[in-house]
């Protein structure tokens, strides 16, 4: 594997050398031009073919045979070569792609990381900067900017170019990552109160694993769970005052960026767990990632309180579940909910080109669509009368044999688009959203708006930056995780808090932090 990526370093070496040199320019000047039309459909009069590079999910059928990229070929006129890869390697594959140089116009769904927009856009400029592009050629998605600045502040690299659209969600639903869902059905049978502290909480976790609330005899309920170590930073800290700006386990006060990795809230919060970990309250799996073992129980319906965004994992039992609401902790102070989103998918870009690209304006035109309402219904639903039907309530359903294929939904939908899996260049609204929300998703969501924190995602690095970031934080989030994982099943001592923050220290944390303030008030003076 070392040797490996030695080999890869090298040709990206000589690649890049070699782009310096002029070599991607006279390529894309060899390339006949095709005339865009300036609005409608279809986009161009004469053919062209594009070429796709992309990371299909495991629900989605080959590309060239889903049914939406299908029928937009007929309506736009452009010809889609997808060479899409799996989900399995998805890493290797987009770097041996970008060490090679031998580049396609277009990456839809490529899944891209900030990191990587920042090493192949600003540094190797293996990326198309879109900026002027998207104000001649994208109405949709320049509408979208100027009514959220937000939206173009969050895509908008150090250098000032932007190199990759997001999918954007206005939904209610998506503006919210991990919902706090509590089962109702125990409530009710032990006839008790919704809890609205920390304390009515525990209490509540006590009588779920004492009382036998599902009534078979069986101590088998599980009251309180983590799907994973990651779910612990953003949802029931908030109780203690702990936000989760940046996708971090940052507050921002007075224009302040700080880590509260060390800080007394956070430990308080993490005996919190522990104490919860000792009693049985608290699953004992939460740090393995067993995700077969998490979605049987959960079928099953054997969690009491649990952290979700959608309900499509336990559709079979969402009926029992309800929402709990951001309960008050042992601090005053506002009640609000950390795990809030912008709606802007930043940690997996979905769109854009290469700077070889030989009809960037009609593979512009061509993704535009997407990000208005009509274009947001085709690209999630299809066709009415083909795939999907509106409902009395005026809402999109999909056609009741995509809904109940024996394969699974998720499967069938695979074949008509590309929603599975997500990550697509589309904007969601609430008109669409209810593909994969159901309606008690969405009423789960609308509850919890009003505690919705103000989101703020990743703030964009230099280069420079980027590497020491990467470096830092891969030590750093390792440990964390670790230690966290330590202090809750009760491995580390309390007493060994100070050591812990020493090690923090050590790896880097006050640097990281001097880093995201950096980075964070050059995005305030944009």
């Amino acid at each position: 594997m070392k040797n490996l990526l030695t080999v890869l370093s090298l040709l990206l070496i000589i690649n890049l050398c070699l782009f310096a040199g002029g070599s991607s320019e006279s390529a894309q000047a060899d390339e006949p031009k095709v005339a865009v039309n300036p609005t409608g459909f279809p986009i161009v009069n004469e053919p062209l073919t594009l070429t796709v590079f992309g990371i299909r999910d495991a629900n989605q059928a080959n590309w060239d045979d889903v049914y939406v990229l299908q029928k937009y070929e007929e309506i736009s006129g452009i010809h889609m070569d997808y060479q899409e890869v799996p989900d399995q390697g998805k890493e290797e594959n987009k770097s041996l792609l970008f060490a090679s140089n031998d580049l396609p116009d277009v990456f839809l769904r490529p899944v891209f990381t900030q990191n990587e927009i920042t090493r192949y856009g600003i540094e190797s400029h293996q990326l198309m900067p879109l900026n002027d592009l998207i104000d001649e050629y994208m109405p949709n998605f320049k509408a979208l900017m100027e009514s959220d600045p937000a939206v173009k502040q969050a895509i908008t690299s150090a250098d000032g170019n932007i190199y990759a659209l997001p999918q954007i969600d206005v939904s209610n639903t998506g503006k919210i990552d991990f919902k706090q869902w509590i089962n109702k059905d125990w409530l009710e049978a032990l006839d008790l109160e919704m809890p609205t502290t920390i304390d009515e909480l525990v209490e509540v976790l006590r009588a779920f694993k004492t009382q036998d609330p599902n009534g078979n005899g069986i101590a088998d309920e599980i009251p309180f769970v983590f799907r994973e170590i990651g779910s612990v930073y953003q949802t029931l800290g908030s109780a203690y005052g702990l936000h989760y700006m940046f996708t971090q386990p940052v507050n921002i006060e007075d224009g302040k960026v700080h880590f509260w990795l060390k800080d007394e809230n956070f430990k308080e919060y993490l005996m919190l767990l522990n104490q919860l970990y000792e009693e049985g309250l608290l699953w004992s799996d939460f740090y393995k990632r067993d995700l077969p073992a998490w979605r049987s129980n959960l079928s099953n319906a054997l969690f009491g309180v649990f952290y979700m965004p959608y309900s499509d994992v336990f559709v079979n039992v969402e009926d029992q579940m309800t929402v709990l609401l951001p309960v008050k902790g042992p601090y005053d102070g506002e009640v609000f909910w950390a795990s809030s989103k912008t709606g802007v998918e930043t940690g997996a870009f979905a769109f854009a080109l290469s700077s070889t690209c030989k009809n960037p304006e009609a593979a512009c035109r061509w993704v535009d669509y997407f990000y208005s309402p009509e274009g947001s219904l085709f690209f999630r639903y299809g066709i009415e009368g083909e795939t999907y039907y509106f409902d009395e309530n005026g809402y999109p359903q999909m056609n009741d044999e995509i809904v109940n294929d024996e394969r699974g939904f998720m499967t069938a939908l695979g074949e008509i688009c590309l929603v599975p899996g997500g990550n697509i260049p589309n904007i969601i609204t609430s008109q669409t959203e209810g593909l994969v929300a159901s309606n008690l998703t969405k009423e789960v969501a609308a509850a919890m708006l009003p505690y919705t924190d103000n989101a703020l995602m990743p703030p964009s690095f230099t280069p420079e930056e980027n590497e020491e970031v990467l470096f830092i934080s891969q030590d750093l989030n390792n440990y964390r995780d670790q230690a966290v994982s330590r202090f809750i099943v009760g491995e580390y001592s309390f007493d060994m808090w100070d050591e812990y923050c020493e090690t923090l220290d050590q790896i880097g944390l006050g640097r990281l932090e001097e880093i995201y303030q950096a980075a964070y008030d050059r995005s305030q003076n944009n």
